[in-house]
């Protein structure tokens, strides 16, 4: 196939490209050229800006566009449009934040609608603007286009401060703080997600789908965690109430803990994209190939540690917890 990709050279896009190349695909990358550039001398590089300066896709065809990095539709419009009688097939990635409970939501469930159309206040209203993009993709190309609803992505060159943030904690020996050991967690392989979307193109699938792994329990990740990282590491568990009153952020803060009542937020109902031929590699090797890109070139990231900084809870404020913890009166 000759491929277009709308970025190509950060996270998603990335393993796009990977997996693409080595699959024997042709590659054209289209971004501004200030992340990466020269990652891929084998691809073509069109330099150009998704918001405003398209001039570069012009005259040219593909058979499938993808577009991992549109978050606003007024800009993801920008380019289907353009692209409309140039590619085969238009592959938007969204986000399982879609839906207005992702509680074993399916692909039908309801979703979120943007109070005020004209918002773009994407931290707000990130899980509308993902519909509204959806929506812009399925107006335009039909059958031709394909929604897909990851959720919490994991893999190497993770620019989140989620696993980085976790496996960051965990490289070292000491106490690690956790919240509740059976909360499911739910996530997918960048590149798992990357090698099933290439198969979908040829298979000609369309529409929505849930793209994400089968549900696992905290402390299974946990446990992972640490036979991995090799660390003479222990976990307390302990419950919401503590880290609430804490002000622990939920997801980024100790890895993935999130409350009671936003459990839901992890358990989507992926029946769909399995039966479609999806497949998760197994969690070990999620983390140990995480952990490996990490320590050689991950934690040395400036960028990525300032977001891990911001995020995830500090070993001085897990400790004060811990020792609150440990000190309660039952």
């Amino acid at each position: 196939m000759d491929i277009l990709i709308i970025g190509g050279t950060q996270f998603v896009g990335r393993h796009l490209a990977e997996a693409a190349l080595e699959a024997g695909h042709k590659v054209t990358l289209f971004n501004r050229g200030k992340t990466g550039p020269g990652l891929y001398p084998e691809a073509e590089a069109l330099v150009g800006d998704r918001d405003g300066n398209l001039d570069a896709l012009k005259g040219r065809k593909w058979d499938v566009a993808f577009d991992p990095s549109g978050y606003l539709p007024r800009v993801v419009r920008q380019s289907a449009e353009l692209l409309k009688d140039a590619v085969g097939r238009y592959v938007f990635i969204s986000s399982i934040s879609v839906y207005v409970d992702s509680n074993n939501a399916d692909e039908n469930s309801p979703l979120n609608v943007l109070d005020d159309p004209t918002s773009e206040d994407i931290p707000k209203h990130y899980g509308a603007l993902k519909v509204a993009c959806e929506n812009v993709v399925t107006e335009l190309y039909g059958e031709r286009g394909l929604n897909a609803r990851p959720g919490f992505i994991v893999g190497q060159y993770d620019s989140s401060p989620r696993m980085p943030g976790l496996l960051w904690r965990y490289n070292r020996e000491g106490e690690r703080l956790a919240g509740l050991p059976h909360q499911p967690v739910q996530m997918i392989h960048s590149r798992d997600m990357a090698d099933w979307l290439l198969k979908a193109v040829e298979a000609g699938y369309h529409g929505a789908y849930n793209l994400t792994g089968h549900p696992i329990q905290m402390n299974q990740l946990l446990d992972t965690v640490i036979e991995v990282t090799g660390e003479p590491t222990t976990i307390t568990y302990t419950d919401d109430e503590i880290l609430k009153i804490n002000d622990v952020q939920p997801v980024d803060g100790v890895g993935y803990w999130v409350p009671l009542e936003a459990q839901g937020y992890m358990q989507a109902n992926v029946d769909k994209v399995f039966a479609a031929g999806y497949t998760e590699r197994p969690l070990k090797q999620t983390i140990t190939e995480t952990l490996a890109w990490l320590r050689k070139d991950g934690f040395q990231n400036t960028a990525l540690m300032e977001k891990i900084a911001a995020r995830a809870i500090s070993l001085e404020k897990e400790a004060e917890i811990l020792a609150a913890w440990h000190n309660r009166v039952i």
